[in-house]
């Protein structure tokens, strides 16, 4: 298993080192994707080749904050010695691609990300001519968070236990570039799925500070003996709602990325697969297929996953539909269902902690680097 706070010093660096003239570029703390986060190693003056790791976050070729540390990795370590040569020249990447000077002193860049097929990536790096590279960060960084969580008494196991509500939702980021979780909570309350389930909103958003209103429901929606603050301090590295997700039939996971044309899948989607749970995916496009790719099983045998390929102004109607018709179940009903569901539950458990899953995650890993 990879220690994911030491994946850049213990598993790459050795790797890009061993080259004097490579560095290696990535954001600390975690979750940053500006420039004064970037961390540099080796600190040398020269390079013939960077490794921009983009792999926590995903890459939006839209957001200006973006741009601008794409901008200035570029001027600080790629055209470096372009820029000293013309200090009266704005910078402009298709200037120094078009000029002897720029084309001498390019150095050759790796955009290592965590994002498959993603269209902003393959545009960013047709633009700036870099190297697209991918692995499966978020499934490392899932495996240290949640080991040792199959050693546990936290749950009975999902067919053991006595299904009293349809899904469990959990929201605590909900503004900046998520707003399709608002849309779908709004959609749940137009279908009435609130009262019953159990649903978790913020009023203010701890990420973007924005506030919300939404007509039909007082806010902020908490959990069982839940506080608001439980909410804002919630961590990606721990799962904690075991209790009261004991009696869900299914977890309704929102993911982070939804619009854009990409593959990209965070530890989210690894919470209710470490909790014996099914779920439904809120995410983009085609993202259970990429699932399935990982040798995980989804639910289309049980109940219709077809809104995985719809796009986007579809998705969220679909999703909604299966909720409610789920939800119209008796509680006789749910149990057959969990009953008929529990092997494939029990199959992703499993898988998700063998070596054959850490594996394939490691020789996907392995054969990137293996081109450097």
């Amino acid at each position: 298993m990879i220690r994911i706070d030491e994946i850049y010093s213990s598993v790459f660096y050795p790797k890009i080192s061993s080259n004097p003239r490579q560095s290696m570029h990535y954001f600390d703390p975690f979750g940053r994707t500006d420039i004064e986060s970037l961390t540099v190693q080796p600190l040398i003056g020269k390079r013939d080749v960077c490794f921009l790791f983009w792999d926590q976050e995903p890459f939006y070729n839209e957001y200006i904050q973006h741009k601008n540390t794409i901008q200035d990795f570029n001027l600080k370590y790629v055209h470096h010695e372009v820029f000293k040569k013309c200090k009266n020249i704005t910078y402009n990447p298709k200037y120094y691609k078009k000029t002897n000077i720029g084309i001498k002193n390019l150095s050759k860049v790796h955009f290592v990300t965590s994002e498959k097929n993603s269209k902003s990536v393959v545009e960013l790096c047709k633009e700036h001519e870099y190297i697209y590279d991918y692995y499966f960060f978020h499934g490392w960084a899932a495996l240290d968070w949640y080991r040792g969580y199959n050693r546990t008494n936290l749950i009975p196991n999902y067919i053991d236990r006595e299904i009293t509500n349809t899904f469990i939702s959990p929201n605590r980021v909900v503004g900046g570039n998520r707003y399709h979780r608002i849309d779908l909570f709004k959609s749940m309350v137009k279908n009435n799925l609130i009262e019953n389930n159990k649903i978790s909103f913020p009023k203010v958003c701890p990420y973007s500070n924005e506030e919300f209103n939404i007509d039909g429901v007082e806010l902020p929606l908490l959990f069982d003996n839940e506080t608001v603050e439980d909410v804002t301090s919630c961590s990606s590295s721990k799962i904690n709602l075991w209790e009261q997700s004991k009696n869900s039939l299914l977890q309704v996971v929102t993911e982070t990325v939804y619009k854009q044309d990409t593959l990209h899948l965070t530890e989210k989607i690894f919470k209710p697969i470490v909790m014996q749970m099914p779920f439904v995916l809120v995410g983009a496009k085609n993202n259970l297929e990429y699932l399935r790719s990982y040798g995980f099983k989804t639910f289309g045998e049980f109940w219709d996953e077809s809104y995985d390929s719809m796009e986007n102004d579809q998705r969220i109607d679909a999703v909604t539909k299966l909720l409610v018709d789920l939800n119209s179940l008796s509680l006789k009903e749910k149990a057959q269902l969990q009953k008929h569901i529990a092997p494939t539950v029990e199959h992703n458990f499993n898988w998700f902690y063998s070596h054959d899953y850490e594996n394939l995650l490691w020789k996907e890993l392995t054969t990137m680097m293996s081109q450097w």
